[in-house]
């Protein structure tokens, strides 16, 4: 237990939730964040009670003012075990007591005991709304680095962009597998990471992508090589299970679970991929064959995405894995983020990067942000303005 002083109250306690608070917790997300929380935990009175039953995977811990046992703070740091890698959302703070430092109290301490104290993951990471900066700052100010963002990403009240933050446990860091060598299309902002975690400059030799896209007018809305998506989550969920039973590289999209199956029968390929209809965001986690494998099919699927209101695209690359990275920067997949030491294999940390595209217009005007997002914000910028805008042919 841990003990932080409020004026409003005197005697505050730190310690796990119950299944007896979800009634008080629910009313706690809605008078924080009214009914556009996007998130089932703090929504949903089943899920909740199904994390606050499951508490090795779901480490929820409370704010009481022991005064009057009211919950003041809430927030969760859900783990993967088999990855160890743990996951902070939900922090909310009761009005009533907000701007007064609880909520950074808060993060220090339940990230303290999950990751130094019970040693239980080798990092922990957390996304933190741009509409203003103070939940960055909070995270920051407990050692989370930054380490990118994903742009357009969460449809509340328009498209918003989350910040990405980790930390990581002692000596994690440095059992990195840092790569010597990326593909051109990625280094920039590659090197911005790698300054942030190291502080210092740094900068990656490059090899050339020799996959070129084709920029040749197509028509995406004709019949032949049609994508099939199956939306049936227990049906995907099994046959994603059959398909990669023994292997656990591709599979590896930290709490992410597929609910959709994209299909092409020409081609043989089936992805696997976690949609929120909410957010019109899907994530691509893996497929049964390479996604090189599509060529000048990948826009014609991303086409097919957005007709059934997919609107922001996103995938994880191992670092070393560079025909994949190029074939996906080729087809307007912009790095936003990477992660380092994401996975270990055989004690050796790999770094893995985040490709997104977005099917809406980018912006960024009303970006609340810390200093130390605006490089990979202008990066970002730059390279979508490269893609977009300088490839334009002018036809005499």
């Amino acid at each position: 237990m841990s003990k932080f002083h409020h004026w409003r109250c005197m005697n505050t306690v730190i310690e796990h939730a119950k299944l007896t608070d979800v009634n008080e917790l629910l009313s706690l997300y809605l008078s924080v964040y009214g009914e556009d929380y996007p998130l089932d935990i703090g929504t949903k009175r089943s899920v909740m009670e199904e994390a606050l039953n499951h508490p090795e995977e779901n480490h929820w811990y409370v704010m009481r003012c022991t005064d009057s046992n009211q919950i003041i703070v809430s927030g969760i740091i859900q783990i993967e075990r088999e990855n160890l890698i743990g996951k902070l959302s939900g922090v909310a703070v009761h009005d009533e007591y907000r701007k007064h430092g609880l909520a950074t109290g808060f993060i220090g301490h339940v990230v303290n005991e999950v990751l130094k104290e019970k040693k239980l993951v080798n990092s922990i990471y957390a996304t933190a709304r741009t509409i203003s900066h103070s939940s960055q700052t909070m995270l920051m100010k407990n050692g989370f680095i930054p380490l990118g963002f994903f742009p357009n990403c969460r449809r509340i009240k328009t498209y918003e962009t989350l910040a990405l933050l980790a930390i990581f446990a002692d000596g994690v860091l440095e059992k990195r597998k840092v790569p010597t060598v990326v593909p051109e299309s990625v280094e920039p902002f590659y090197s911005l990471v790698e300054k942030e975690i190291t502080g210092n400059d740094a900068h990656f030799d490059t090899a050339p992508c020799l996959i070129k896209r084709d920029h040749q007018f197509k028509d995406l809305t004709c019949k032949e090589g049609e994508f099939e998506f199956i939306f049936a989550k227990n049906f995907v969920e099994k046959r994603f299970d059959e398909t990669f039973k023994e292997d656990r590289e591709s599979v590896f999209y930290p709490f992410h679970r597929p609910n959709l199956l994209i299909s092409n029968m020409e081609e043989g390929i089936e992805i696997f991929a976690a949609f929120s209809k909410k957010d019109h965001y899907c994530v691509i986690i893996t497929a049964n064959k390479s996604i090189i494998s599509l060529g000048e099919k990948i826009n014609k699927m991303l086409f097919a995405m957005k007709e059934i209101g997919i609107y922001y695209v996103e995938t994880m690359v191992r670092s070393d894995r560079r025909e994949p990275i190029c074939f996906l920067t080729e087809n307007n997949f912009l790095p936003s983020a990477v992660y380092p030491a994401m996975r270990f294999e055989e004690g050796v940390g790999q770094d893995y990067i985040l490709l997104a595209r977005t099917m809406v217009p980018l912006d960024f005007s009303e970006l609340s942000i810390h200093k130390s997002f605006k490089p990979y914000l202008d990066q970002y910028a730059k390279q979508w303005i490269d893609m977009h805008l300088n490839i334009l042919r002018v036809n005499s």
